[in-house]
Formats: C-alpha cells, sequence, structure tokens
C-alpha cells in the first residue's frame, strides 16, 4: 500500500495546467503509470488528483482502460467523505498504465480545455471547500462514480462531466465552479433516470419479440 503526500504537508502554488504541462514534456519513454501522474502531482491536494482522474473520463477509451481512472476516482471520493487529510492509493492501482502515446494524446486535448477554464478561475465562497464542506462533495463524488461505472452506454458521459468541474472547483477552491458542478450532478440524476427507464422499457418490448 502507498500513501502520496497531501497539500496539509507540501503546498505548490503552481497551476495544474503547470504541472501537467511539465509532466506531458517529461513522460516515461514506453509506458505511463498512474504512479507516475501521482508523483507529478503529489503536493496538490484531493482536488488535483481527483481532476486528473476525471478528465480522461470524458475521452473515448480503448475497452477495459476506463477502470485505471475509475477506481481511483471511487477511492479519492471516499477518501474525500471521510475527512482523510492524505491521498492513498494500493500499490497495484498505481501501477496501472497506458502507452506514452496514448497519454500524450490525452495530455494535448485536455491542456488546452483547462487554461481555458483557469481563467475564469478563483478562490471564493470558500466556506463550501471547509471540512465539512469537503465530506458532503465526497459523499457526491461517490454516487456520481457509482453512476460513471455504470455499464450502459452514453450514461457515463453525464457525471463524468459533473466530476471534472466539481474536482476543478475543488483544485482552485472555486465555489461558484462548485455549485455548477451541484448543478450538474442534479441534471445527471434526472438525464440517468431518464436513461435507465428507456434501457428497462426496451427491455420489456423485446421480452415477448424474443418469447422469453
Amino acid at each position: 500500500m502507498t500513501a502520496v503526500i497531501g497539500a496539509e504537508t507540501a503546498c505548490d502554488t503552481r497551476r495544474i495546467t503547470d504541472l501537467l504541462t511539465e509532466f506531458r514534456e517529461n513522460l516515461p519513454a514506453e509506458r505511463v503509470s498512474l504512479a507516475d501522474l501521482v508523483d507529478a502531482l503529489r503536493h496538490r491536494a484531493f482536488g488535483g488528483f481527483m481532476l486528473a482522474m476525471a478528465l480522461p473520463t470524458l475521452l473515448p477509451l480503448p475497452i477495459g482502460m476506463a477502470i485505471v481512472f475509475d477506481l481511483p476516482l471511487v477511492l479519492l471520493s471516499v477518501q474525500l467523505m471521510v475527512g482523510r487529510q492524505s491521498v492513498w492509493l494500493p500499490r497495484g492501482l498505481l501501477r496501472g498504465s497506458i502507452k506514452r502515446d496514448q497519454a500524450a494524446r490525452m495530455l494535448d486535448r485536455l491542456i488546452p480545455l483547462m487554461r481555458r477554464l483557469e481563467g475564469v478561475l478563483r478562490p471564493r465562497m470558500l466556506w463550501l471547500t471547509s471540512p465539512l464542506g469537503e465530506r458532503l462533495i465526497g459523499a457526491l463524488c461517490v454516487a456520481l462514480c457509482v453512476v460513471l461505472m455504470t455499464p450502459i452506454p452514453l450514461l457515463g458521459w453525464f457525471p463524468a462531466i459533473a466530476l471534472c468541474v466539481i474536482s476543478l472547483g475543488l483544485a482552485e477552491r472555486d465555489g461558484v465552479m462548485l455549485m455548477a458542478g451541484f448543478g450538474l450532478s442534479v441534471a445527471t440524476v434526472f438525464v440517468s433516470a431518464a436513461i435507465l427507464a428507456g434501457v428497462v422499457q426496451a427491455g420489456e418490448a423485446l421480452v415477448p419479440i424474443l418469447g422469453l
């Protein structure tokens, strides 16, 4: 098992895009592991780690690769919910990796988008990032992760967006962004319910046709 230093013990004031740009310029030669990314963000709080895990879920990923990001997201959300002060991930997950060119393509698409978002972010409504606020945010993120990992086409895209917005708000301590994330989470509940209802109705319609 591996513990990662949290922002409470060491703080890096650079923005996440600066850290990710430096990471992009120094990618390992063959494969990029989750441990490599964690090391690049080792002095950031939960929001930075969660954002790094959530952003790739917005992109089309090869079959089986999504789990590399989904499981750490669940663990980070649970730790935030229980008020843990430092990030912890098991060694087995840290060894998860993707090819260097895949990591490079993902970063090349994500970093410009994040730079545009960072232009409007600033610390505000800090009461939302109080210890109690972060625990409530963690509970919300756990629920979003459950929906994210539901194996139904299109369903995971909506919680992925909400998780990214919430993580960005946490990372930059921007309460307005967090409120936007809450709104997206509520919308995700309704959209997910509609999609699930459609799947159930489609299944019920197929039963007579298949003679089951």
